[in-house]
């Protein structure tokens, strides 16, 4: 289906191309694996435009250098040049004996000491320069993959990857940092299981762990559906080989400088609330939490994400996808989290595009994510200049505002999945070709469902369950 007949949003923005499709357009047929590539390929190059319009977002600091508080002023404010600067990238590996810590998980810290090694000799200006550039060139790079992979996961609806590619959120966040590293490893190991290739998604899960932290809630996710469809012996491959694959990547830096992998995460635990925090917001206002409270409150987060994830996955009469599930548990654990990045939409980009977000939803969540990113650097700036900087009241109150925009997200996405009609997996073998006897053939079976009422629309299955796909419930949750 079109996206500009079922998305009102999407209608009126087709107006600059010459409006919807009409109501007796005929388009031509394809098949679920050819119809992705023409999406594939006008999404991907669109992702370069948007992320173009990021480095013209952060163009000032580009030309005058990333100055402290000038780059707050201006909302060009990255990590990228000032980790290049102040943990000496463009030598000495980190992790090492002797490095200079990063405060970033393994995986990212070596690829951005890759792009540091890079860089020419100049002063201090240019050098910052050229690892930015050299870090927008691995971001589009890491941004067109993220957006084909997602075309490639859902290939019966191709043109719900434009919500990565053409996202207000990466164009703002997405060259703050290489956050799309761990999102595009997270996003590939979803696909892989969704191929039912258990050894490959568990590899790449634990790559993607070991990039950003946050890729275990789809682990997790996962294994909610598992247990609903049986299918616990799977999950468990897919785990122990994330597991070990995470093990494998950081023992040899365990073994030389275990201080080094594991400052990230001590760090993490030491430390009191940061920008964009719940948790924060007290202190703003003068009467801070106890640093042992900063720390729990996190990890009860995590306890409620698992719960809710856990009564969406086994209780709704009509099974939630792997994306869905998700993106519940994921938004749970952010909005609970010691801090919230500016670039922890980038996130949530894939699994919007998964689930198949409204774009006028998409849009109200960005919205507020954009006001943020400017109040969180107006704020820090007025750190040291208060006259010209945002007020702590007013960056709290937009910094809450996030959150509810955040948990906005989360509603929509369980009310949608808990409206749509229930259906009745069917088995391909039992079913039979519509011209004579010939079984349905492996393709057409990904789709293969049947209404339980004959006038009741008919709906996808998920296309990320892999080994789950077909299979009746073994657990179903019922709440008097």
């Amino acid at each position: 289906v079109a996206p500009t007949r079922i998305d009102p949003v999407a209608a009126a923005a087709s107006e600059i191309i010459g409006g919807p499709v009409g109501r007796y357009a005929a388009p031509a047929r394809h098949t679920a694996r050819s119809l992705w590539q023409p999406a594939a390929a006008v999404l991907v190059g669109l992702t370069s435009l948007t992320v173009a319009l990021g480095v013209l977002q952060k163009s000032h600091c580009l030309s005058k250098g990333w100055n402290t508080p000038d780059q707050f002023w201006h909302a060009c404010y990255s990590d990228l040049p000032l980790v290049y600067q102040t943990n000496g990238l463009g030598h000495t590996m980190p992790y090492l004996p002797g490095a200079q810590h990063l405060d970033q998980p393994l995986v990212t810290g070596i690829v951005m000491w890759l792009v540091g090694l890079v860089v020419p000799d100049g002063s201090v200006m240019v050098q910052q320069q050229w690892y930015f550039a050299l870090s927008v060139v691995l971001v589009t790079v890491l941004a067109m993959a993220l957006v084909a992979v997602t075309v490639t996961s859902v290939p019966g609806t191709p043109w719900r990857a434009a919500h990565i590619a053409l996202s207000p959120v990466l164009v703002l966040a997405g060259l703050v940092s290489v956050d799309l590293l761990g999102v595009l490893l997270a996003s590939v190991a979803l696909w892989a299981w969704g191929r039912s290739r258990v050894q490959l998604a568990g590899i790449l899960m634990g790559l993607a762990i070991s990039a950003r932290t946050y890729p275990l809630v789809f682990l997790v996710a996962i294994g909610l559906l598992a247990v609903r469809c049986g299918r616990v012996a799977a999950w468990r491959r897919l785990a122990a080989t994330a597991l070990a694959t995470w093990f494998a990547v950081s023992l040899p830096v365990l073994v030389m400088n275990a201080d080094g992998l594991l400052s990230v995460y001590q760090s993490w635990w030491r430390s009191g609330a940061s920008y964009g925090s719940a948790w924060v917001v007290p202190s703003l206002l003068g009467h801070g939490l106890s640093g042992g409270a900063v720390t729990v409150l996190p990890i009860v987060g995590w306890l409620v994400a698992l719960a809710a994830g856990a009564v969406f996955a086994l209780s709704l009469d009509r099974r939630p996808t792997v994306a869905e599930i998700s993106l519940v548990m994921l938004v749970i654990v952010l909005v609970t989290g010691k801090a919230v990045p500016v670039q922890a939409g980038l996130w949530l980009l894939p699994l919007i595009a998964l689930v198949g977000m409204q774009w006028r939803d998409h849009l109200i969540w960005a919205g507020f994510e954009a006001t943020y990113f400017v109040a969180v650097w107006l704020y820090i700036g007025g750190l040291s200049k208060p006259d010209r900087g945002l007020p702590p009241g007013w960056y709290s109150t937009l910094l809450l505002l996030r959150l509810f925009a955040l948990l906005f997200v989360l509603v929509q996405v369980w009310r949608v999945a808990r409206s749509r009609p229930v259906v009745r997996l069917v088995d391909s073998v039992e079913r039979q070709d519509s011209v004579g006897d010939k079984p349905v053939g492996e393709d057409e079976a990904v789709g293969d469902i049947e209404p339980v009422g004959i006038d009741e629309p008919v709906e996808e299955v998920d296309p990320l369950a892999g080994p789950m796909a077909g299979a009746p419930d073994a657990v179903l949750v019922r709440f008097g």
